[in-house]
């Protein structure tokens, strides 16, 4: 306790001594008892002095020199960013500093476009009628941006434009001389850290020199990745994270919001989903993927639970007149699929080869031999799937392989029509392709393909067989 007695003394003495050089206030005049409250009393009065002294104070306004350090901090923190992590109340969002410099909605958030005050009130701050407080970049409000140079200030661009006004102006010309002026006032601020000239004198945002080249990005699907997850992300089918099943993996089409939850359910999709190293919300800024608007009443948006199969048939890849599998993502030309499927037959549902072989139960285990020396009306289902599954993954742009491999079609034609009494007739046709396959000179594309097909062909027929 006298410790703290001690404190408070000398911090009285500190006070009076800062506002009343040499004088005592009357303080010999108490006796020792009534002192330190006296001294407390006194310290309470002088906190409120020093609140409305009009003079300069170390306390009341903030130091030149740490105004400037804050200023600084501020450019080194964000001026070399195009984009801003902005809140509002209980909303996130991203602010777009070209797009606020230029007076339009600028503010991304749960898929929609705010104004700075629509913002506000988005994020239940709407009273408030302030956003420039409203509003925080990392704990620090706009208004603090704002005096620091790195955004723009609208209040500034109205009085300039008021002035130059003239009475005979249209408002197309005003409002292209009101952006200019905010353009360069906004160069002239933050041209040192957050932007630099290219050889033509243009100004070029640092971030853009992140993607070297966007023409990987002119295709229709892109790979994309999430922690160990990955799938085929496909334009035509992209709408929100919530909308639009347009991210295809091995077993289903997902959203970019289920993709998430799958591989990161704490991450953000517009951040943590990458296609070739850059994330969507990049993309999106470049017009590569198109967002839809919220009001959006197209099919994609207004049915949630469409296209949950594929658009184009598995083994051709061509459109039109598609039977669906009800168990995965599949779709299939009723002649394509093995055995072919009849389109009139009785009942809606229907699954393919592959996910009837799929939950097939298991056998016992049998050796090669056995297994080969078996009829094929015993193992008709195995051989329709090992076929479907070799001429997917044959399926390649090198016109010499197709034109050797196009003897899977012809088996096709003799499994259906029951030519082949056992399967050792079976294997002995597929691996007499292989071995047409490999006339080409090692390390050729004819002769990689082949060896893949090979080894897929080894592994499924070891899995499917039960082989010991």
């Amino acid at each position: 306790m006298e410790g703290e007695s001690d404190i408070e003394i000398t911090s009285d003495s500190e006070s009076e001594s800062e506002w009343h050089p040499g004088s005592s206030t009357g303080s010999d005049s108490l006796s020792e008892n009534d002192s330190a409250e006296a001294k407390q009393g006194k310290k309470r009065k002088l906190k409120k002095r020093k609140c409305n002294q009009k003079g300069p104070s170390s306390l009341c306004t903030p130091n030149k020199r740490q105004a400037e350090d804050s200023t600084q901090y501020l450019k080194q923190k964000f001026g070399n960013k195009s984009e801003l992590p902005v809140t509002c109340g209980d909303k996130d969002g991203i602010l777009h500093v070209e797009k606020y410099n230029d007076m339009e909605k600028c503010i991304l958030s749960e898929d929609q476009w705010f104004k700075p005050n629509e913002f506000e009130r988005f994020g239940g701050k709407g009273r408030n009628k302030k956003w420039k407080t409203s509003i925080f970049c990392d704990n620090i409000p706009l208004q603090k941006l704002t005096e620091a140079g790195l955004l723009s200030s609208f209040k500034k661009s109205r009085i300039q434009n008021k002035q130059v006004d003239s009475p005979n102006s249209s408002p197309v010309a005003d409002r292209l001389r009101k952006r200019k002026c905010q353009r360069e006032r906004f160069t002239s601020s933050s041209k040192s850290d957050s932007r630099s000239s290219d050889d033509n004198g243009d100004i070029v945002d640092e971030d853009d020199k992140d993607i070297i080249d966007m023409t990987m990005f002119e295709v229709q699907i892109l790979p994309v990745t999430c922690g160990s997850g990955s799938g085929i992300l496909y334009k035509n089918r992209f709408a929100t994270g919530r909308c639009g099943r347009c991210i295809r993996t091995k077993d289903f089409w997902l959203t970019p919001e289920d993709f998430i939850r799958l591989n990161k359910p704490d991450g953000m999709w517009r951040k943590d989903i990458l296609s070739n190293g850059i994330p969507l919300g990049k993309l999106i800024m470049k017009r590569v993927l198109e967002l839809h608007m919220i009001t959006c009443d197209c099919k994609i948006c207004e049915d949630l639970n469409q296209d949950l199969n594929d658009d184009m048939c598995y083994m051709c890849d061509s459109e039109e007149d598609l039977v669906c599998c009800d168990e995965c993502p599949r779709a299939f030309h009723s002649l394509c699929h093995l055995p072919a499927v009849q389109e009139d037959s009785p009942g809606s549902q229907w699954s393919c080869t592959f996910c009837v072989m799929k939950n097939m139960e298991g056998s016992n285990q049998k050796t090669l031999q056995d297994v080969l020396s078996s009829p094929v009306s015993q193992y008709t289902l195995h051989c329709q799937y090992l076929l479907l599954h070799l001429l997917h993954e044959s399926k390649t742009d090198v016109p010499e392989f197709s034109e050797n491999i196009c003897g899977l079609d012809r088996m096709k034609l003799k499994l259906e029509n029951n030519d082949y009494q056992t399967l050792q007739e079976f294997v002995t046709d597929i691996e007499l392709i292989f071995n047409n396959c490999c006339t080409s000179s090692e390390g050729s594309d004819m002769s990689r393909m082949t060896s893949r097909l090979k080894e897929v062909f080894k592994r499924e027929c070891e899995t499917i067989f039960k082989l010991l």
